[in-house]
């Protein structure tokens, strides 16, 4: 039933301020009386929250049934705007808004419909006809959308949703808050980031999940170009981690052939939502490989990474892998291979694991580093970037306890792979003092006791030639004897102790003086080898000294340089070091010895890991460190770093030197872009048999598209390792928006070789980016060659192809 005074209600309503509004006022209730007096005026609902007097000039005209033009209100948390007219059902408490609505939830949602239907008895709000949503960043369009206000749960049909930078497009479609965290689920949905008319690529799927800034989830997933369907997957999970999701690396190596790594990274652990399909509290991170090589065969493995430890990159993870190789004599280098299975894998894991409780009053931990593989030239046909870093791989179990300054591990080092030479330690228990003042004196007090068991095995490979050559011998050839002496057991029992006192002292406010002293015995007992039971008695003494000037300069500044004040810090100082012990017998079987070196040895018999080697020795150690400090961002920056120094021998416990070379150790990082490192030691007396090196790397950004990496090595005359002029750089250029391109060599110009090449190509489209690398490596005796294809959505979540070259 029509109320007739609504034109008087809105004109007193607009200006009741006036008496021409009084007027009206009286004019319209004589009006209305005899629709008043005939009709039958249902009661109107009760409640504070469903009630309320329209608030005028928010709509057109007002209409429905009841007399006193009272609506229920909406809910607390949204509010309704706009240029609109209302009916309404007092019974079924639906109000009907029509015109230009909008709507604004509590939780930042703006809704913009034609036509707005608010049910207050099943709590949701409908929208229809040209729906605009807005939520942040997220743009939703479509004709339909339920809102359920209490749930706060928006649902639609045939919506188009924009999430820069991806665009969702449902048949149905609803969004989801849980623990603060919205979730966009669609039925029937396709995915793209192509944000034009007609999108050049979809991703469908029968229900797709968006999590915002985090991942999308398809189930049945078919991937488009235009509308021809290209590939299927029954599930895939793309996240915004780089880790996760699916990535393709389509290439081609001269001992693979033509080949496609494909990887999948999932999040495993936790619980699962039923209604999103996302694992919440996921800590396992696992990569999943199947890679197709078409000389080798397929590939199948798994990473597992503990996300608990992402702060250490060497802890935490497990990797398998197997191959059934189909070519496992061909290699890199043209070296003839015998007796390499084609069953070709992998298992190595690193991983730490807290063992808070057990051991009270400190912190306990266990450690492994294990690695099991199929053969020795596994990781160099198949992981070359760890086979020349790590060519022979550890196999190391710990438990490590640590109160105090004390610190307890009992250790093993295991021999898992029998094809390479190793020493093992079953097991090895030692306890380290951390340096610290003894009975609360100014007197510093560190040591350490270690006993373990220790053997060294030769390779089967070397024990099989060593076998052929003393076999080849006539007998009696005293060369058999010194073969068989090899092949023979090497090992012991060890017991080494070392206990050390300093006390630094400050003398006269300029002079810093640190006095060292120290004892200790080592006894080795179950020897195999030529010498029997031994032991050894080390007595050492040092002092180390030091002055420091400064001064400043705080009238130097330069931009070009990166100038802003100067601090000039001058530090001499002098390390004298004597050590006195029993030498061990030269047919003594050493397992802890020296390796070739270019650099200086510690001077600190605790900093000694050789235990085996240690002789006697006197040296002092005269040097100057220079530093020069400036200000930047708010903070002290070394600008230029110079260290220079040389040993002089009384005593070389290495070889018969006077002098060792002259060390100089720069480091030189004026601006950002500018980056300069540079180590070189020269013969101080040009002494026959002296060697000389020069180390030195450069990162230079010219220009902000342009950066060129530079790393230099000349080596000559080392008594030990081989002369080598080598000279690596890279270079990688920007030209624009679309196109970048880059190469990288090493050459070795002690032979005249160009070890290896590398060129990439990038380019970048609307929506993907495509990268080509080939690179070339001279091995000396065979040649390799390989290229990569890399191509990226440029905005979809990871579905991308990192590119990389060669695995080195």
């Amino acid at each position: 039933m029509a109320f007739g005074g609504v034109a008087g209600w809105n004109q007193i309503l607009s200006d009741r301020s006036s008496l021409g509004a009084i007027v009206a006022l009286l004019g319209a209730l004589l009006l209305g009386l005899p629709g008043l007096l005939c009709a039958q005026v249902d009661p109107p609902p009760t409640g504070d929250d469903l009630l309320v007097i329209p608030t005028p000039g928010d709509g057109g005209a007002i209409g429905g049934d009841n007399p006193f033009n009272l609506v229920p209100t909406l809910p607390q948390n949204v509010q309704i705007t706009g240029d609109y007219s209302i009916e309404w059902d007092s019974v079924s408490e639906i109000i009907v808004y029509e015109g230009d609505v909008q709507a604004r939830a509590d939780n930042g949602l703006q809704l913009f419909a034609n036509k707005v239907v608010v049910d207050s008895k099943k709590k949701f709000i409908r929208f229809q006809g040209d729906v605009s949503v807005y939520q942040g960043a997220i743009l939703h369009r479509g004709e339909t959308a339920i809102y359920h206000f209490e749930e706060k749960r928006l649902e639609a049909d045939g919506l188009r949703t924009g999430m820069d930078p991806i665009l969702l497009e449902a048949g149905q479609f609803r969004m989801v808050e849980k623990n603060g965290r919205r979730y966009f689920i669609g039925e029937n949905a396709g995915v793209t980031t192509d944000d034009s008319e007609n999108p050049s690529f979809w991703v469908r799927a029968e229900r797709t999940t968006v999590i915002p800034d985090e991942r999308v989830i398809f189930r049945s997933m078919k991937f488009y170009l235009g509308d021809r369907p290209i590939f299927w997957l029954p599930y895939l999970s793309q996240p915004l981690d780089k880790e996760l999701g699916y990535h393709i690396v389509p290439g081609a190596r001269s001992t693979w052939g033509p080949y496609l790594l494909n990887r999948y990274g999932i999040m495993l652990g936790g619980e699962k939502d039923p209604e999103t399909g996302e694992r919440r509290e996921s800590w396992i991170l696992s990569q999943w490989h199947l890679d197709l090589l078409a000389k080798r065969g397929v590939g199948t493995g798994v990473d597992l990474f503990d996300t608990r430890l992402k702060e250490n990159s060497n802890l935490g993870w497990l990797n398998l892998y197997y191959i059934a190789d189909q070519s496992p004599t061909d290699n890199r280098i043209g070296v003839t291979r015998h007796g390499v299975s084609d069953h070709r894998f992998r298992a190595q894991l690193r991983h730490r694991l807290q063992l808070k409780d057990l051991i009270a009053g400190g912190d306990s931990w266990l450690d492994a580093d294990l690695t099991y593989l199929s053969d020795r030239f596994y990781l160099e046909d198949y992981d070359p970037g760890t086979f020349r870093i790590e060519p022979n791989p550890d196999n190391i179990l710990s438990f490590t306890h640590q109160r105090n300054r004390n610190l307890i591990t009992l250790w093993g080092r295991l021999r898992t792979n029998s094809f390479y030479q190793s020493d093992t330690r079953l097991p090895e228990i030692a306890l380290d003092q951390v340096r610290h003042p003894l009975f609360g004196t100014a007197i510093l007090h560190e040591g350490q006791a270690i006993l373990g068991i220790y053997n060294e095995h030769l390779s089967d490979f070397q024990r099989r030639d060593l076998k052929a050559e003393a076999a080849a011998w006539p007998l009696g050839d005293p060369r058999i004897a010194e073969i068989n002496t090899i092949l023979g057991k090497h090992g012991y029992t060890r017991l080494h102790l070392w206990q050390e006192v300093s006390l630094p002292l400050a003398l006269n406010g300029w002079l810093n003086l640190v006095p060292r002293a120290g004892l200790g015995y080592t006894s080795y007992r179950s020897v195999d080898g030529l010498s029997g039971n031994d032991e050894r008695k080390h007595i050492f003494a040092g002092i180390d000294a030091s002055i420091k000037f400064s001064r400043e300069y705080p009238e130097v500044h330069s931009e070009s340089l990166g100038l802003d004040g100067l601090l000039h810090v001058v530090q001499p100082y002098a390390n004298a070091s004597w050590l006195a012990t029993n030498e061990l017998d030269s047919s003594f079987p050493r397992i802890d010895r020296l390796t070739a070196s270019t650099r200086p040895r510690p001077l600190g018999v605790g900093r000694f890991s050789p235990i085996d080697d240690l002789e006697d020795w006197s040296i002092i150690r005269l040097g100057a460190r220079n530093r020069f400090l400036t200000r930047r961002d708010g903070h002290t920056h070394e600008w230029l770093t110079v260290d220079s120094y040389f040993d002089w021998f009384l005593t070389d416990p290495e070889f018969d030197r006077k002098f060792s070379n002259f060390y100089n150790d720069i480091f030189f990082h004026p601006l950002p872009w500018l980056k300069l490192g540079l180590e070189t030691q020269l013969p101080l007396l040009g002494k026959e048999g002296d060697f000389t090196e020069v180390a030195a790397t450069l990162r230079y950004m010219p220009t902000e598209s342009l950066e060129i990496s530079l790393r230099h090595r000349y080596l000559n005359n080392h008594p030990i390792l081989q002369n080598s002029i080598r000279l690596e750089y890279e270079a990688y250029q920007r030209f624009n928006d679309d196109w970048g391109a880059g190469f990288s060599h090493r050459w070795e110009f002690d032979d005249g070789v160009l070890e290896h090449q590398q060129y990439s190509l990038h380019r970048t489209l609307d929506n993907w980016a495509i990268s080509l690398g080939l690179f070339h490596r001279d091995n000396r005796d065979k040649d390799e060659f390989g290229f990569v294809l890399g191509f990226t959505l440029r905005d979809f979540p990871n579905v991308n192809l990192p590119l990389k070259v060669d695995a080195e």
